[in-house]
């Protein structure tokens, strides 16, 4: 009785020797000139130099999608042809800055690192600046900007103290790429469903079939986990696109031509200082 209560107390004891506290012990023994320790801060210095790298690149990739959206939302602005060109050309002044700026700083920190090692920190800015840019050359071309294409733009020269020069590419993965259009499909349908209100209905029913043809492409790539998810959002996308063309096809013949037009800027009612204004907190 007495030994199992002796053997209790011994694992008890022994229990207390945990894996944490003996390494602790063993590095304490170790000299400074030990070279396992010497090791072990060399590794140090990599994990601590890569979690910085990362933290940078959080932050580069945070500035390009804010950035980016607010492209987005300039290109959404432009109802009228006249300010279309207005549009189109400040949006391609914001994409030149991203491309100087965050999107080449990028590139910089990845030179002499593992890119893919980093990827996650920065798909998500990529994945919106793609959104933009494919929606910009769109408006701008009637075409779809490609890969290659992008990838051309992400290249730059750059001159060292010394004066020579070397060539520095910002990696762009396709899946990116890919990911990026498929969050085009949704820009679309809600540049077609607007374009219903303002009258122009043939760029809907062009919005319509672009969205349809990329969905039908989609469709044949299989494989990846991400993509697999954005399809059922990008369906949901070509349905709403669908039946808003649906709408407008048999609706449409029921309203005069007139009333589908967009209103005369002339005609717009503004504020004024004898007009009744709502008290609805939402005015502005």
């Amino acid at each position: 009785m007495s030994g199992r209560y002796h053997h209790r107390g011994n694992r008890n004891k022994n229990s207390n020797q945990t894996l944490s506290s003996v390494a602790r012990e063993t590095a304490i023994s170790l000299p400074a000139d030990s070279p396992v320790l010497a090791i072990f801060r060399a590794a140090a210095l990599k994990l601590n130099d890569r979690q910085d790298r990362h933290e940078r690149l959080v932050k580069l990739s945070r500035d390009i999608t804010i950035e980016s959206k607010r492209i987005i939302f300039l290109l959404h602005s432009a109802i009228t042809k006249e300010s279309q060109e207005k549009t189109l050309k400040e949006a391609d002044e914001r994409f030149q800055k991203l491309i100087k700026g965050p999107i080449r700083s990028i590139g910089l920190e990845l030179e002499n690192s593992p890119a893919y090692l980093h990827s996650r920190a920065v798909t998500a800015g990529f994945q919106e600046y793609i959104e933009a840019r494919t929606l910009y050359s769109l408006m701008a071309t009637k075409q779809i900007i490609t890969f290659p294409e992008v990838v051309k733009e992400f290249s730059y020269t750059i001159q060292s103290e010394d004066g020579e020069e070397r060539t520095v590419v910002t990696m762009l993965p396709e899946i990116d790429y890919m990911l990026g259009l498929t969050d085009l499909t949704g820009e679309l349908m809600r540049k077609a469903i607007n374009s219903i209100s303002s009258g122009d209905s043939d760029e809907c029913f062009q919005a319509c079939q672009v969205v349809r043809d990329m969905y039908t492409g989609f469709l044949g790539i299989t494989g990846n986990r991400l993509l697999g998810k954005k399809l059922s959002v990008t369906r949901a996308n070509v349905a709403k696109v669908e039946m808003a063309v649906y709408a407008l096809r048999v609706r449409g013949g029921e309203a005069p031509p007139t009333l589908l037009l967009p209103a005369a800027p002339s005609e717009w009612e503004g504020p004024t200082s004898t007009g009744n204004f709502s008290d609805d907190e939402g005015y502005y």
